[in-house]
């Protein structure tokens, strides 16, 4: 039973691993982005800032979105309800506060996104990308460590019930 409570316990460890490990990983493309960004959104070309929009309910790659200084969206490429995304006043103010704010965003069930904002200018920048894919590796991952967890399960069994049929048949020596 212990030998079953260690291999529990160091799968439920590389779940937490791996999905975290994930997790963080989205971030990335949204940094690299968000220089991207910044670049076009404080261009002098009237057109820099509006390249095509994406719906962001189906969408699963990366969008950035400018704010003023009042929160308000000025630019970008994400968009929810046929506007430019916006995401919480808090996450701006925390951006201009310590240099960046990097968070999960949640804008309405079923929509999760991986968000960086980082101050621009007298405004922000957010840069962010859907979590839906991650999510879907997390869960794929929790699937096979449940039937690793079953099959772990059924091997301590035979185990046990092999140790018992074996020890039932051996007489006690006594000595």
């Amino acid at each position: 039973m212990a030998a079953y409570a260690l291999f529990a316990g160091g799968l439920a460890t590389l779940y937490v691993v791996v999905q975290q490990d994930g997790r963080h990983a989205v971030e990335d493309a949204p940094r690299a982005l968000l220089s991207a960004g910044a670049t076009t959104a404080t261009s002098t070309d009237p057109g820099a800032g509006r390249p095509g929009g994406f719906d962001l309910d189906n969408y699963l790659g990366t969008f950035w979105v400018t704010y003023d200084a009042a929160g308000r969206p000025t630019a970008g490429n994400g968009y929810l309800g046929g506007s430019l995304a916006q995401v919480p006043r808090g996450v701006l103010q925390t951006a201009q506060a310590t240099g960046e704010d990097a968070v999960t965003w949640q804008p309405q069930q079923g929509l999760r996104f991986a968000i960086v904002a980082q101050p621009l200018g007298d405004g922000s920048i957010v840069a962010g990308q859907s979590l839906r894919p991650t999510e879907e590796r997390a869960s794929r991952t929790l699937f096979i460590i449940a039937g690793a967890l079953v099959a772990g399960l059924f091997v301590v069994g035979a185990a046990v019930a092999a140790d018992a049929l074996v020890a039932r048949r051996r007489p006690f020596s006594g000595a």
